[in-house]
């Protein structure tokens, strides 16, 4: 029974440790605030990642996330300025020790802290963070959601009047207000 154990990991490539992965996305926000900054992750495929933001003024973990490599991966974060911790490898041991120890995992720090904001009266600014170079260089860019409000305006109604000394339509009260999103930059 031991040797079929051993030989079932063997053929599917786990190791004893191993647990299955959680889904990509979110595994915690610690901050209390709501998270509404993109971040986008890209990667290669063969490893996964679980990236950590920092906070830069404290060093307290603010939120984690879980990314499956070579797959397209954004999450919302709360505002503030982040060191982002990168850790990648091919085993899942959990939460406590992300990939565990060993040659396939890595675990590395952006050099520049990234600061998720608003900026203006509508423009949300976040990063994506391409991973796909080589060894731990990322290319960082600048990712912006910009939002505008459009209200409906109030529309003519009219109406046959039982008093003819009324002049003019009545007004009927919009009810609906948009907010629209939209990526720019």
């Amino acid at each position: 029974m031991a040797l079929l154990l051993c030989l079932g990991f063997a053929v599917s490539g786990a190791r004893a440790g191993d647990v299955a992965p959680p889904p990509a996305g979110l595994l915690w926000n610690k901050t209390g605030l709501p998270a509404v900054f993109p971040l986008q992750v890209k990667t290669l495929p063969g490893r996964d990642h679980v990236v950590t933001l920092i906070d830069a003024e404290t060093g307290k973990e603010a939120l984690a996330a879980y990314i499956r490599g070579g797959a397209f991966f954004r999450v919302l974060v709360p505002p503030g300025v982040y060191r982002l911790r990168f850790a990648s490898g091919k085993h899942w041991q959990g939460e406590a020790l992300f990939f565990g120890e060993g040659p396939d995992t890595e675990v590395f720090e952006l050099r520049r802290v990234l600061r998720f904001e608003t900026r203006g009266l509508g423009t949300k600014a976040g990063h994506i963070v391409d991973l796909r170079g080589r060894g731990t260089e990322a290319q960082i860019t600048e990712q912006r959601i910009c939002q505008s409000f459009r209200p409906d305006f109030p529309r003519p109604i009219i109406r046959p009047r039982e008093d003819r000394r009324a002049v003019g339509p009545d007004y009927e009260v919009p009810q609906r207000r948009d907010v629209r999103s939209r990526y720019c930059g």
